[in-house]
């Protein structure tokens, strides 16, 4: 409690309207002159020097030959800093101690959750993340889309604008249905060969990555009934 009261004595001292000599050995004359020997009326009770010695050994850790301040002198610093007297000092500070300490503990523990909650976060998000992944890629196989792990080489992204469960290249003939209440139900697009294909959905040619278009009539004279 030592440090404590002598630090608070300095960081006193220091913001003294009087005090023209902002260093240590400033701080003590005026301690001393002003304060012990004008305030309270104790001339010639301490000299300056020693109460530095205190503050080196007490504040700063320094190793020197200064004793432990009198019960008198710690009683005369706690009436300067504005205690009854050590005691009251020791006693206020000991609680504020306590207090600081047990806050710091509980903002401690409190990172900790947040921190130890966050990375769980973390974790799980990531594993949803691979999971959606792992379970968002497709691969063309023949006429159908299947779904497949997102490490296979040969994997694409789902695509989002068709229902893969349904989406089906369709072979048609002059018997196919092309048109329902005059609209549409089959789409056509060109392979890489430039050979006409026809799906049961709109969408996008799984190879090519092409529009398809809607069937016309000009397309099924074209490419359907000549065969």
């Amino acid at each position: 409690m030592l440090k404590e009261l002598l630090h608070q004595l300095f960081v006193k001292l220091e913001n003294e309207i009087g005090n023209n000599k902002k260093s240590k050995n400033g701080n003590a004359i005026y301690f001393v002159e002003e304060i012990l020997e004008n305030q309270f009326k104790k001339p010639s009770f301490i000299s300056s020097k020693a109460i530095k010695g205190y503050y080196d050994k007490y504040v700063e850790g320094k190793e020197n030959n200064a004793g432990e301040p009198s019960i008198e002198l710690k009683d005369l610093i706690s009436k300067y800093l504005g205690y009854e007297h050590f005691l009251a000092f020791e006693t206020q500070n000991k609680a504020t101690n306590f207090f600081n300490v047990k806050k710091s503990k509980i903002t401690l523990l409190n990172y900790s959750l947040t921190a130890l909650l966050s990375l769980t976060l973390i974790v799980a998000f990531y594993k949803i993340y691979l999971a959606n992944k792992n379970d968002d890629c497709v691969i063309w196989q023949f006429n159908h889309y299947e779904k497949v792990n997102c490490d296979n080489q040969f994997a694409i992204q789902k695509p989002t604008d068709i229902n893969i469960e349904k989406f089906n290249k369709v072979n048609v003939n002059d018997s196919t249905i092309f048109f329902i209440n005059n609209k549409p139900i089959i789409w056509y697009g060109k392979s890489v060969k430039g050979e006409i294909e026809f799906f049961n959905a709109r969408g996008t040619h799984p190879i090519t990555g092409k529009e398809l278009k809607p069937v016309t009539s000009y397309i099924i004279n074209k490419y359907v009934y000549k065969q």
